[in-house]
């Protein structure tokens, strides 16, 4: 007789799984079936299935109630992928498998035919004469393959004529989802020496993990194209991943200007449709091209060539939900299983990345020199002297007078400030308190654009002003600058320069990403005010400065990673400026010009920086020298979080790892939360303890586990 085991998204069950009897069905492991459990319909993973006898089974057996699929819809790679994510990242099996699948192939969902188009194809001319209309339509559309009745309808409106006539023929297929570009050229290039030896270097049809150590503007993207050429000539698909959506379409122009190919794009900004059809474009070959941010690594390639991950010190390759997994990780799983090279590539490195290539874990490759040869000036400016000769706070004179040059000589500014909003900490006139969120124990932020006061954790909004002990509204005054408060600024010292501000606020909507920067890469826009989300990445040639303001607050942070995270920022946004022609020159306001994270940013000195923070590392027992785990046990009861982190504790053997805490962390959410961390350098320990405490609690809810976490704060 025959059984399969399942997987259900019950959290009583951990990895857990339960057994029907699946006689009557054709049943085969990673496709979905329905199941009653306490009786109720749930939708299940197939784990396994085998022959048994029923007098095998010392319980009840029931029979599965129907099936969803007729085949796998999770090749065996992903579900070992899945397998492998569970593990490492102490989450139940079934949420990993959630996590890898897009929305509407979930347990929850139910299965979805994909959304069909109508448009024409060219068939043949027959021997009647065309019209000189119907000529050009034929020429413009008879080496088309899918030609959309939009599309079709906008050139000639009478083309249902030679549909009629034979023509052209009536078809269907899949809906494509349409990436969107910038509106930019980009030539072949030929490799320099050094770029050459870094591509020759490089072994295909090998799982090795190469680190591209390339400065800012050195060509790093030029190497990844003509590697992808290589692969794609020996049949095989190629994966590059970036950070950010906002990159996504730069990296497509340049993906599909070289190889014509049609990309299959992938991220969060899709509907589940749309990732749906992409999902289903990959896994029935109709491209061999993917270009998408963290999700991407999950597309079900089934002979991949070559895995780029630009951009590699970049935080957003952490998720930040359960599972908790590193993009670069779950890379290396893939191109374990597919035998093909892996290129982290980045002009900062996370510097447990660097350490892994110094000892020849992975291959180091390095790209020292930019191709233009040309670094941008960059003048350090003391924002303390500014306070002391009582200049503004937002802009020194300094940086202003900058921005006026470029602005008479029509080239571009690009801002950076890290706080988006109008003011970013708030207080009562008469008593001094703090305005916090009622939901977190944090300073709402005031959104001038939107009128309102918004949490920057919880997304909690009011339009009300907050009541004081009298009932009457709080006498409200605030402090900081925020991205909305910068713009305002400029927009009044600059009178006629037109102003972009990209940040969280303005790209909520689908294609905002896409809109801010093709219109500012076409000069719609003289200045472009964001977040760090500008910082990454961009590569528009007329951009001559660049200014970053409070980094400050960057370096301020209580993280072991602050310092850090602050040399990249710097690194990385002083790369925006000089791409082209033109020299560049990046501009700092900062309390800090002598902190030594700025003074090697400034100097473009990665090496020496990374030298003298593992030294600090070292000395404090911190990654990479060490593993670190966090759990976070959350609760609306402060006591009850402290007890059940108390009780993780005491599940623990700590034979060969500290554990630090339980420590308490601020409200978020309305959830108090506590916090204990595990650190030591036997990681295959440390996680078998954490899978052992994790399976034995009785409420696994508020619980988030976060395996080498990129931040502690």
């Amino acid at each position: 007789m025959r059984f399969c085991d399942v997987l259900i998204e019950e959290s009583f069950l951990n990895n857990q799984t339960l057994t029907y009897s699946c006689q009557d069905f054709d049943v085969v492991v990673g496709s979905r079936v329905w199941v009653k459990v306490r009786n109720r319909d749930m939708m299940a993973f197939v784990d396994a299935v085998y022959e048994a006898n029923l007098s095998d089974f010392k319980f009840d057996i029931n029979p599965i109630e129907s099936t969803v699929d007729d085949a796998p819809i999770i090749n065996q790679e992903l579900y070992a992928l899945a397998k492998y994510m569970s593990k490492m990242t102490v989450t139940p099996l079934v949420r990993c498998l959630q996590t890898v699948l897009p929305n509407k192939l979930r347990p929850q969902s139910s299965a979805t035919k994909p959304k069909m188009e109508k448009g024409i194809q060219f068939v043949a001319l027959d021997q009647l004469k065309v019209t000189q209309k119907q000529q050009a339509f034929i020429d413009t559309f008879k080496d088309k393959e899918f030609v959309r009745i939009s599309e079709a309808r906008a050139m000639y409106t009478g083309f249902r004529k030679l549909v009629e006539r034979g023509v052209f023929r009536d078809v269907s297929r899949e809906v494509r989802y349409e990436p969107v570009t910038i509106d930019r050229s980009y030539d072949v290039q030929t490799l320099t020496p050094v770029q050459q030896e870094v591509f020759d270097t490089v072994v295909f049809d090998k799982a090795q993990t190469y680190l591209l150590h390339g400065v800012t503007g050195s060509g790093k993207t030029e190497v990844y194209l003509q590697l992808a050429a290589k692969v794609l000539e020996d049949g095989k698909s190629v994966l590059f991943l970036v950070p950010e959506i906002s990159l996504t379409p730069q990296m497509i122009d340049r993906v599909s200007m070289r190889f014509g190919e049609d990309v299959a794009i992938y991220h969060s900004g899709l509907n589940d449709q749309e990732k749906y059809e992409q999902y289903l474009r990959i896994l029935h070959r109709k491209t061999r091209i993917v270009v998408g941010t963290r999700s991407a690594m999950f597309m079900p390639f089934d002979n991949l060539g070559l895995i780029v991950l630009d951009e590699e010190h970049d935080s957003s390759y952490k998720q930040g939900n359960m599972p908790m997994y590193h993009t670069s990780d779950l890379a290396i799983q893939r191109s374990q299983y597919h035998q093909c090279p892996l290129i982290l590539g980045s002009a900062s490195p996370r510097l447990e990345t660097y350490a892994r290539a110094l000892k020849g874990v992975y291959t180091l490759l390095e790209l020292p020199q930019r191709i233009n040869n040309q670094f941008p000036k960059v003048t350090l400016i003391d924002t303390k002297q500014a306070l002391y000769q009582k200049e503004s706070a937002i802009l020194t004179p300094q940086l202003m007078h900058a921005i006026q040059q470029r602005l008479d000589r029509r080239e571009q500014i690009i801002l950076v400030l890290n706080r988006r909003g109008y003011m970013t900490f708030l207080k009562d006139l008469e008593t001094q308190e703090v305005l916090l969120c009622p939901n977190c124990d944090i300073s709402l932020n005031y959104h001038k654009a939107q009128n309102v006061l918004k949490c920057h954790q919880c997304d909690y909004v009011t339009h009300q002003i907050p009541l004081g002990s009298d009932h009457k509204p709080l006498s409200i005054v605030g402090s900081g600058v925020g991205t909305q408060r910068l713009e305002e600024y400029l927009n009044q010292k600059f009178e006629g320069a037109k102003i972009a501000r990209m940040d969280r606020d303005t790209t909520s909507k689908k294609g905002a990403h896409h809109r801010i920067l093709t219109d500012f890469n076409n000069h719609k826009y003289d200045i472009l005010v964001g977040t760090q989300m500008i910082s990454k990445g961009l590569d528009i040639e007329n951009v001559t400065l660049v200014g970053i303001l409070n980094i400050d607050a960057a370096l301020g942070r209580e993280d072991f990673r602050s310092v850090e995270d602050t040399f990249n920022l710097i690194l990385q946004a002083s790369g925006r400026s000089g791409r082209g022609d033109k020299p560049g020159e990046v501009m700092i306001q900062t309390f800090n010009v002598d902190h030594y994270a700025v003074q090697y940013a400034v100097h473009n000195q990665y090496k020496s920086f990374f030298k003298q923070e593992m030294q600090y590392r070292k000395l404090a027992q911190y990654p990479p020298y060490t593993y670190l785990i966090s759990i976070v046990i959350s609760d609306e009861k402060e006591i009850v979080a402290l007890n059940r982190a108390t009780n993780f504790i005491k599940s623990l053997n700590p034979d060969n790892f500290k554990v630090l805490g339980p420590s308490l962390l601020i409200r978020i959410k309305g959830l108090q939360r506590v916090r204990v961390i595990l650190k030591g350098r036997d990681l295959e320990n440390m996680l078998a303890q954490v899978h052992l405490a994790y399976g034995i609690m009785d409420n696994k809810g508020g619980v988030r586990i976060d395996v080498n976490p990129i931040a502690l704060t």
